[in-house]
């Protein structure tokens, strides 16, 4: 497979010594793509058209704020945002939510004869379905998407991608099942055998290495271990977190 936006960052976290490069992907992707909202993307008015709209959700503005970046450019980004939410909440809240014959739910407009708990019931609507939206985090699952597409298919048709892939440490138990649910819907059962066979195998030494590490960091606080080495064990109550959940803000 030819070299592209995705294959090259995939080999590259695969390089890395790390727990989990899926996750190395991601917050290489997330990183870029939050520089890229307080930075380029002021300029570009299809982007602020859809900020506008969709807006994003508490983490990924966290994370744009901390970036401490561009105040000023963030600061334009939620100006605008907030001027288009405030018009779409006034429009909501003097909606009434009715349901047509197909079962089709719609919002309109009944100023006078909407009850006080029908608009309210319009505006639930509204919000709960902007709270699922964010600029970022489309993108993110999208692109996470295409990576799990590029491992699966250079693990079956790159030799050095495959050694690379089976010397490494395994993955988060939630890249995990990512990986084997697409390899069930995207290959025949001989290939994906193989690939859960050697998945499974490895996240299990892998697992076991990293509870025996976290097993001799507790026994580390025993007066009688103060003198003994503690090896791995510095760092594993970290990583085994990070292991089990795929945490991301832990340091």
């Amino acid at each position: 497979m030819k070299d592209s936006i995705y294959t090259i960052p995939v080999s590259e976290a695969f390089e890395k010594d790390c727990e989990c490069p899926v996750c190395e992907l991601k917050a290489r992707f997330e990183n870029d793509t939050v520089q890229y909202y307080v930075g380029p993307s002021l300029m570009e008015p299809d982007n602020r058209i859809e900020t506008n709209e969709t807006g994003f959700c508490a983490r990924h503005f966290e994370l744009m704020y901390n970036t401490k970046a561009n105040r000023l450019g963030l600061g334009l980004v939620l100006d605008t945002y907030m001027q288009e939410q405030i018009k779409n909440i006034e429009k909501a809240s003097k909606s009434k939510r009715i349901s047509s014959k197909n079962g089709f739910i719609k919002n309109i407009i009944k100023k006078d004869d909407a009850s006080a708990e029908e608009k309210t019931d319009a505006l639930i609507s509204y919000l709960e379905r902007h709270e699922k939206e964010c600029c970022i985090c489309k993108k993110l699952d999208y692109t996470m998407d295409r990576y799990i597409d590029i491992i699966l298919s250079l693990y079956f048709t790159e030799k050095s991608f495959n050694e690379r892939f089976k010397c490494g440490k395994g993955f988060c138990l939630p890249h995990l099942k990512l990986l084997l649910k697409k390899a069930a819907n995207s290959y025949n059962e001989s290939k994906y055998t193989d690939f859960a066979n050697t998945v499974i195998k490895m996240q299990l030494e892998n697992l076991n290495r990293i509870e025996k590490e976290v097993d001799w960091f507790t026994k580390k606080f025993d007066y009688r271990n103060q003198d003994a080495p503690w090896g791995n064990s510095r760092d594993a109550l970290i990583r085994g977190i990070k292991k089990m959940t795929g945490a991301e803000n832990i340091e």
